[in-house]
């Protein structure tokens, strides 16, 4: 399995004063987001770590070097060829330890190694969420991956919906970030955004609102606006009614 590297991680090493992270391609997968904020932020990817201690980016470089940082494992789906030689394998080694296996044992013992194998590679959804008999939606924010925003062409902007009328509500509600990046927008709908990491800009004619972790910000229905950030941001944002694209 390999591990996934987010821009969350990448913020982190910067925030701990690291100059590197130790992410070999055959054991780590890098988000195009992790990517581009490693870039912003000086961070460089890298096989193993140098002999030499890591040099510091605020400290004395005769600071001891700090350890990698220990990031989340994400599934990495198995080749089918892979898999079927994996369940062989398993199956083989199970059989070898009972006794008087009979071909119904056999195909039963291989049912169960198919499935259980099916379960280990399930990857886990964008969104993971909990979804009441009551109706009530409970979304699992850190979970969320953010996807492509295509209404700002050639800006690593990125969107994802997670509530909606699939959920049969009437607002639409999502995740939105991104770097050092503005664009233009006029809003059909009204928006309400609640800011959780970095610095939210939202210029218009009369001025630039600048909204920050906890803030929340109101947009009426017309606006015509620039939102942006000269550093980096991630909010909520709730829309109504829903179908605001």
């Amino acid at each position: 399995m390999k591990t996934l590297i987010s821009a969350a991680d990448v913020r982190k090493a910067k925030a701990e004063n690291r100059a590197y992270l130790v992410a070999p391609m055959k054991d780590f997968i890098i988000t195009p987001e992790a990517r581009d904020v490693a870039k912003v932020e000086g961070i460089e990817f890298v096989d193993e770590a140098p002999l030499a201690p890591q040099p510091q980016i605020t400290q004395p470089a005769t600071s001891a070097p700090e350890k990698a940082p220990t990031v989340a494992v994400q599934p990495a789906e198995v080749p089918a060829n892979d898999a079927s030689a994996m369940a062989k394998e398993i199956q083989a080694e199970i059989e070898s330890k009972l006794a008087n296996v009979d071909g119904e044992k056999s195909n039963l013992i291989q049912a169960l190694v198919a499935k259980a194998l099916a379960d280990f590679n399930q990857q886990t959804p964008n969104s993971p969420r909990q979804i009441n008999d009551d109706g009530i939606v409970l979304v699992r924010g850190n979970a969320v991956q953010l996807g492509v925003f295509d209404g700002a062409p050639g800006k690593n902007i990125g969107l994802t919906d997670v509530i909606g009328a699939q959920e049969n509500s009437n607002m639409g509600v999502g995740y939105m970030g991104w770097e050092n990046a503005f664009f233009p927008w006029t809003l059909c709908y009204d928006e309400v955004n609640v800011v959780l990491e970095g610095e939210f800009h939202v210029k218009t004619a009369a001025g630039t609102t600048i909204g920050k972790p906890g803030d929340v910000i109101f947009i009426p229905k017309g606006s015509s606006v620039e939102f942006g950030t000269p550093t980096h941001v991630r909010y909520v944002y709730i829309t109504y009614p829903v179908e605001w694209a």
